[in-house]
C-alpha cells in the first residue's frame, strides 16, 4: 500500500512535503515524494491522509500501564506522600483489576500515537496480555523488590516465575472477546530491580547477573527524588519516615550506604549498555560521568517529575555527554495522560529551567519521542524512524492549520521546518488519525472497546474514583 500525506517526517531526514510511504507487509519499502512513489509503485493501493503528517509511532520508554486506573487518585504532592498514598491504594485491587487497567492503558497508547512501550510491571503478565490484544510493540520489565537479604532467594524465584508467566500469556493469548489473535510484534521481557530505596545492594547484583545470563535488558528507577538521595546518603528524610510508619523496617536494621543513588546502583554492577535508568533527576558531576561511561540509557519523564515535585533532569547535559535519552510518560498514577505531545512540551519547558546547559528544540524533543527513544531501548534498527527496511510503525497526525491554506495544500503553506514546530507546539493526542504497528492498522479514530471501558470503570470504582 501507499500512505500519502501533506507531510512525511522521517526523523532520520528532513521533512518531505506531499510525501508518501510504500508499505509491503510489515515493512517500509520506500519513503519519498508522493509523485515519485506513485511512479515506482503504480499498482499499490493508496490511502491518503489530507491535512496530516505521517510520523514514526512514538516510543514511550517508561510506562506502568497496570496503574492506568489510578489516574487522578491523588493531588499533586511530594514524592514521599504520593508513594505512601499509592501503597495504600494498591491494596484495593487484585491481579485481574490490574489486567483490566493495563488493557485500557494499552488502547490509550494507540489513541495517543504510541506504538512501542517499555513497561515496568510487578506482575508482568498483565501487560504482556494487554500488548498482545492491542497490538503494541512492548518490552515488559518485571519488577523485583527486597531490602531484606534473608528473603533474596524467594524474591529471585518470584521474578523467574513472573517472567515465565509473562511470556506464556503473550504466546497463549487470552480468552477475552476483545482479543485479535496474532496482532503485532512479539513482546520482550526484561528485569527491573525497582529502585535503590526498595532493593538491597545484593539483590541488585543478583538481578543484574540474572539478566546478563539470560541476555535480558534491565531497567531501574534511580535518583528520582531528593528524598531518595537523603535516604541513601544519610538514612534520613521523607522515605525513611514513610517506611517506619508502614513498619517496613520492623525488626530489621538498615545502614545507609552513604553514597548517591547512581553510585549505589553502579557499585552493585547494575549499569551497562542494556540498562535503562528511569528519571535520573538528581545527579552530580560524578554521577553523570558514571552514567555516561556505563553506556546506560535514560528515560526522561518530565510531567511525572513535575507532578511529584521531584525536580528537573539535566537532559541537555546527559545528551552532551553522549547518553541516549528517550521520553516516557510514567504511570497515570503520576501523570494526567499518555499524550506524548504533552510530554514533549513538558520536556521543552523543563529544559528552559536549566537553560545554562542548553534548552531543547522542538526537533530534539520529537526525536526523543521517536528515534532516540528507540535507541535508548536498542530498537533503532527496527523502529523510531521512517526508513526503508524498518518495520511499518506509522502514525498519521492532523497538523494544526496556520495561516490561509485556501490557496493550496498544507505543505505549500509552511517552510520545510515548520511542521515540526506545529506538531510539537500545538498537537494533542486527539489529533492522531491513524496508528499502525508493523503494517497493521490498530487504531483509526475509534474509542476503547465497550467491554474494556466498562471493566475499567468498575476497577476505578474500587479505588473510589469517578470519570
Amino acid at each position: 500500500m501507499l500512505l500519502l500525506a501533506d507531510w512525511v517526517l522521517p526523523i532520520s531526514g528532513p521533512p518531505i512535503p506531499d510525501g508518501a510511504l510504500a508499505v509491503s507487509g510489515r515493512i517500509i519499502e520506500a519513503v519519498g515524494p508522493a509523485a515519485q512513489l506513485r511512479i515506482r509503485f503504480p499498482h499499490k493501493s493508496e490511502h491518503a491522509f489530507p491535512g496530516c503528517a505521517l510520523l514514526p509511532g512514538f516510543v514511550n520508554v517508561h510506562t506502568h500501564l497496570d496503574y492506568s486506573a489510578f489516574q487522578g487518585f491523588t493531588r499533586s504532592c511530594s514524592f514521599s506522600e504520593w508513594m505512601a498514598r499509592l501503597l495504600l491504594a494498591r491494596r484495593r485491587l487484585d491481579e485481574n483489576d490490574y489486567a483490566v487497567s493495563a488493557l485500557w492503558g494499552a488502547y490509550e497508547c494507540l489513541r495517543s500515537g504510541v506504538t512501542s512501550i517499555a513497561e515496568t510491571s510487578y506482575t508482568g503478565w498483565t501487560v504482556g496480555r494487554a500488548a498482545r490484544v492491542a497490538g503494541l510493540r512492548a518490552r515488559v520489565y518485571v519488577e523485583v523488590f527486597g531490602l531484606d537479604d534473608a528473603h533474596l532467594p524467594e524474591s529471585m524465584e518470584r521474578l523467574q516465575d513472573a517472567l515465565a508467566k509473562t511470556r506464556h500469556e503473550w504466546r497463549a493469548g487470552c480468552v477475552d472477546t476483545t482479543e485479535t489473535a496474532g496482532l503485532g510484534p512479539e513482546i520482550e521481557v526484561g528485569v527491573s530491580p525497582h529502585a535503590p530505596y526498595t532493593v538491597s545492594s545484593r539483590l541488585y547484583r543478583e538481578a543484574a547477573r540474572f539478566a546478563r545470563r539470560g541476555s535480558l535488558s534491565l531497567a531501574t528507577h534511580v535518583a528520582e527524588s531528593q528524598a531518595e538521595v537523603e535516604l541513601l546518603e544519610r538514612g534520613s528524610g521523607a522515605i525513611s519516615q514513610v517506611y517506619k510508619a508502614a513498619q517496613l523496617w520492623s525488626g530489621r536494621r538498615w545502614t545507609p550506604p552513604g553514597v548517591s543513588p547512581m553510585q549505589y546502583v553502579n557499585r552493585a554492577g547494575a549499569l551497562s549498555p542494556t540498562t535503562l535508568v528511569v528519571h535520573a533527576v538528581h545527579l552530580d558531576g560524578e554521577d553523570l560521568t558514571i552514567l555516561a561511561e556505563s553506556g546506560a540509557a535514560v528515560a526522561h519523564c518530565p510531567r511525572s517529575n513535575l507532578r511529584l515535585r521531584c525536580g528537573t533532569a539535566p537532559v541537555s547535559a546527559l545528551r552532551a555527554a553522549g547518553v541516549r535519552v528517550g521520553l516516557g510518560t510514567d504511570s497515570l498514577a503520576s501523570n494526567d495522560s499518555l499524550d506524548m505531545f504533552a510530554e514533549m512540551r513538558a520536556a521543552l519547558a523543563a529544559s528552559q529551567e536549566r537553560a545554562a546547559m542548553g534548552a531543547l528544540t522542538p526537533e530534539v524533543a520529537l526525536r526523543m519521542a521517536t528515534l532516540d527513544g528507540a535507541r535508548a531501548l536498542g530498537w533503532d534498527s527496527v523502529t523510531g524512524s521512517l526508513e526503508a527496511g524498518k518495520r511499518a510503525d506509522v502514525i498519521a497526525v492532523r497538523v494544526p492549520s496556520r495561516g490561509d491554506l485556501s490557496g493550496g495544500s498544507a505543505a505549500a503553506a509552511w517552510s520545510v521546518r515548520e511542521p515540526t514546530g506545529a506538531l510539537v507546539g500545538d498537537c494533542v493526542a486527539a489529533d492522531i488519525q491513524m496508528t499502525m504497528v508493523e503494517g497493521l492498522v490498530v487504531y483509526r479514530g475509534e474509542g476503547v472497546p465497550v467491554e474494556v471501558e466498562r471493566s475499567f470503570g468498575r476497577t476505578r470504582t474500587k479505588l473510589g474514583l469517578g470519570d
